[in-house]
C-alpha cells in the first residue's frame, strides 16, 4: 500500500514539476515575443516618419528614440502616432496603420503624413502573404520609396489619391508603378492605401485640427 502510495506521489510531483517548467518556458516566451513586438513596431513608425535611427541601433536605443520623439494618441478609438522633431516642441508628422485583403491574404502596413496631412512621408508593409518575387516586392525600397511626397489631395478629376499603373507607363505625379506580374496585389494595394489615406483625411484629420486626440497608452 505505501509502495502503490510512493509511486502515485512520485508520478505527480514529477508532473506537476515538468507542468511547471512549461508554463514558465511558455511565459517568457511570450513576454519576450510581446517585447520584440513592440520594439518592431516601434521601428517601423520611426522609420515611416523619417526619425534618424541608425542601421543597427539596439532596442534601447530605439525604445528611447521612440519615447523622446514619437507620442500615441486616440482619434475615434484609432491608435495615430504623432511625430516630434527634436525637442519635442513641433510636430513632424502623423502615422498610421493601413491595410486590407491582398491577392493571397490580408496586408498590414504603417503609412507616415506630413504635419500638414499633404504628402506621404514614407510607408512599411509589414504583414502578407503575396507571393516572394512578385507580389511580396512591395516591402522593396524601390517600391516603398515611390510613395514619399505623394500629395494626398488628388488633382481635380481625379476620383484617388493615387494610381498604380504598368511600370514606366505612369505620366502623372499620382501615377506610381505597380508590381510587375502581381496585378492582383498591386490592384489590392492600390484600393486599400487609397481608401485608408482618404479615411484618414475625412475622419482623422478632422477631429486631430479640433483637438479631440487623447494621449494613448503603449506600453
Amino acid at each position: 500500500m505505501k509502495k502503490r502510495l510512493f509511486s502515485i506521489m512520485y508520478m505527480f510531483l514529477i508532473t506537476l514539476l515538468f507542468t511547471s517548467m512549461v508554463s514558465a518556458v511558455k511565459i517568457f516566451n511570450e513576454e519576450r515575443i510581446e517585447r520584440n513586438e513592440k520594439i518592431k513596431l516601434q521601428r517601423i513608425v520611426l522609420e515611416v516618419l523619417g526619425m534618424p535611427l541608425h542601421k543597427g541601433a539596439s532596442d534601447v536605443a530605439v525604445a528611447r528614440l521612440f519615447q523622446g520623439r514619437v507620442k500615441a494618441i486616440n482619434v475615434n478609438d484609432k491608435i495615430l502616432y504623432v511625430g516630434y522633431e527634436e525637442g519635442g516642441r513641433n510636430i513632424i508628422g502623423y502615422a498610421f496603420p493601413v491595410g486590407g485583403p491582398g491577392f493571397w491574404g490580408p496586408i498590414a502596413g504603417i503609412v507616415a503624413v506630413d504635419e500638414k496631412a499633404a504628402r506621404v512621408i514614407g510607408i512599411a508593409f509589414t504583414k502578407h502573404s503575396e507571393t516572394p518575387g512578385l507580389g511580396g516586392r512591395m516591402t522593396e525600397p524601390w517600391f516603398r520609396n515611390q510613395f514619399k511626397g505623394l500629395r494626398l489631395f488628388p488633382v481635380e478629376g481625379d476620383k484617388r489619391i493615387f494610381y498604380l499603373k504598368p511600370e514606366g507607363t505612369g505620366k502623372a505625379p499620382n501615377e506610381l508603378s505597380a508590381i510587375t506580374g502581381a496585378t492582383g496585389t498591386s490592384r489590392a494595394v492600390e484600393t486599400f492605401l487609397n481608401n485608408d489615406l482618404e479615411h484618414f483625411l475625412k475622419e482623422f484629420w478632422g477631429n486631430l485640427k479640433k483637438g479631440r486626440g487623447k494621449s494613448a497608452q503603449t506600453s
